[in-house]
C-alpha cells in the first residue's frame, strides 16, 4: 500500500509540473504572440487607405526649374536693347487713300509726312492716325532750281524770297493743314535749310507748337539740324534714302545699310516715299528685320 501511495504521489508531483510548464509555455506563447501582431491590423479589418495628397495651393515658385520638355517655347518679345529704326513715309496727301491703307496696315511703329493743301491730305493724315501711325507735317521748302521742271514744292511752300511774316504765315496755315501732326519735316527745301536765318523763322514757329524736327537733308550743307538743336527743339537727322532707286535689289540694299547704321550707332533715321513699289517693298523687308531692330516712330527717336 505504501509503494502504491507512493507512485502515486510522484504521479501528481508530474502531472502538477507538467501542468506548471504548459502553463507557462501557453503564457509565453501569449505574450509573444501580442508583440508579434502589434504591428498588424486585427483579423476581418483592412488596413485604411492613405488619402490622397492635396495639391499646394500655393503659386508655384518661378524660378523652380523645369524639365526642357515641359517648356513650351513662345515667340520672343521684342528687346529693349535692339538697336532703334525710325521709318518715316513721305509724300502722302496726293496719293490715292487706298495706297495709305496699304502702307499704314504695316504691324510696326513708323511714322508718315503728309503734305499739306492736297486733294487727299486730311484724308490720309485721318487714315495714318486711325491705324496707328504718328502724323508729321511735310512742310514744303523751295528746292534749288526753282522754278524749273520738277522743282516745284507746292501750294504755300516757304520761298527763299518771302520776307520774315509771310514765312511764318505760311509755316502755321501748313502746320494747321493736316490734322493729328506731331512733328514736322522739310519737303524739298535744298534752297532753304542751308539758310539758318530763314530755317530760324521756320522752326521757332514749330517751337511754339513745341513740335518735334526732322531734317530730311536734301542738302548736304543743310543747318537745320543744328538751328534746331540751339532752339531746343527735339531732332533728328536723316541718314538714309530708302527708295531713291525705285528697284526692289536697290531697296534692300538701301535697307541693309540702314540696319548696319543701326547696329553701329545704336538708332537711324532712313526716309522713304509712299510709291507703290516702295510699299511692296516695306511688306517684305519689314518682317526680316524684326529681332535685328526695334521698330520706332521719329518722336520716340528724338525724345
Amino acid at each position: 500500500m505504501a509503494r502504491g501511495k507512493g507512485r502515486k504521489a510522484s504521479t501528481l508531483v508530474l502531472l502538477g509540473w507538467a501542468a506548471l510548464m504548459l502553463a507557462l509555455g501557453l503564457g509565453a506563447g501569449l505574450v509573444l504572440g501580442q508583440q508579434g501582431c502589434g504591428k498588424r491590423e486585427a483579423p476581418g479589418k483592412q488596413a485604411p487607405k492613405p488619402e490622397p495628397k492635396k495639391p499646394d495651393k500655393k503659386p508655384a515658385d518661378p524660378k523652380a526649374k523645369l524639365p526642357s520638355e515641359a517648356i513650351r517655347p513662345r515667340s520672343p518679345e521684342p528687346s529693349t536693347t535692339l538697336p532703334r529704326l525710325a521709318l518715316v513715309i513721305d509724300d502722302l496727301g496726293y496719293i490715292q487713300p487706298e495706297l495709305v491703307t496699304r502702307l499704314c496696315s504695316l504691324p510696326v511703329a513708323f511714322s508718315v509726312a503728309v503734305l499739306p493743301f492736297q486733294e487727299h491730305t486730311r484724308e490720309s493724315a485721318e487714315i495714318a492716325h486711325r491705324l496707328g501711325k504718328e502724323v508729321m507735317l511735310h512742310l514744303p521748302m523751295e528746292p534749288i532750281g526753282y522754278p524749273g521742271p520738277g522743282r516745284d514744292p507746292g501750294p504755300n511752300a516757304i520761298l527763299f524770297n518771302l520776307p520774315e511774316p509771310e514765312v511764318r504765315r505760311r509755316v502755321r496755315l501748313a502746320l494747321d493743314d493736316v490734322p493729328h501732326r506731331v512733328g514736322v519735316n522739310n519737303h524739298m527745301g535744298s534752297r532753304i535749310t542751308p539758310d539758318g536765318i530763314r530755317m530760324g523763322w521756320v522752326l521757332q514757329e514749330i517751337k511754339a507748337r513745341k513740335y518735334f524736327f526732322v531734317d530730311s537733308r536734301t542738302e548736304k550743307d543743310s543747318v537745320a539740324f543744328d538751328v534746331a538743336g540751339q532752339l531746343g527743339i527735339p531732332t533728328v537727322q536723316r541718314r538714309v534714302f530708302l527708295d531713291d532707286d525705285k528697284s526692289f535689289p536697290e531697296m534692300e540694299k538701301q535697307w541693309e545699310r540702314a540696319l548696319k547704321l543701326a547696329e553701329k550707332d545704336g538708332f537711324v533715321l532712313i526716309i522713304g516715299h509712299i510709291y507703290p513699289e516702295t510699299v511692296e517693298a516695306l511688306e517684305k523687308l519689314v518682317p526680316r528685320a524684326k529681332g535685328q531692330v526695334r521698330f520706332v516712330t521719329a518722336g520716340q527717336l528724338v525724345h
